[in-house]
């Protein structure tokens, strides 16, 4: 039972989700999971207007909020949409070996209903005590055409 009280506490300390308040710029990627398809594109794209009636509808299960400075992740929690702490490209902190881009191949399916063939995500390293290699952390970059 205490495990489970802890759990429900650390829900309920996410910050609710709201669009019209989202932290990006205006050009801003998204990855979309709803009930019934996964949507991906950029905030002035048509498959925008989808993911906001998805928000609006409730059928929004997660997404992922990305550009060039940062990654918002928001998943759904006991009926409401809330939004994890952002992961910064605080690329200042690294030193430029220690960040590695690595660039994934769509599969078709999203390829054909998007027109985004890849999808770029960064790869932080850092280094334990005994001096061992790890990524600390990888933050969606952008969509490739």
């Amino acid at each position: 039972m205490g495990v489970f009280c802890r759990v429900v506490q650390a829900v309920n300390e996410l910050s609710a989700f709201d669009i019209a308040k989202l932290d990006m710029h205006d050009d801003y990627y998204f990855i979309a999971h709803t009930l019934d398809c996964v949507l991906l594109g950029r905030a002035k794209e048509p498959a925008h207007g989808r993911l906001l009636a998805a928000i609006q509808g409730g059928t929004l299960l997660e997404a992922h909020f990305f550009d060039t400075t940062r990654e918002i992740f928001v998943t759904r929690s006991q009926d409401r949409l809330v939004q994890y702490e952002p992961l910064l490209h605080n690329q200042n902190a690294f030193a430029k070996d220690e960040i590695v881009s690595r660039e994934y191949e769509l599969e078709e399916k999203f390829r054909n209903q998007s027109g985004y063939y890849s999808l770029t995500v960064k790869e932080y390293i850092n280094y334990d005590e005994d001096h061992l290699a790890y990524v600390e952390k990888t933050v969606l970059y952008c969509l490739g055409r």
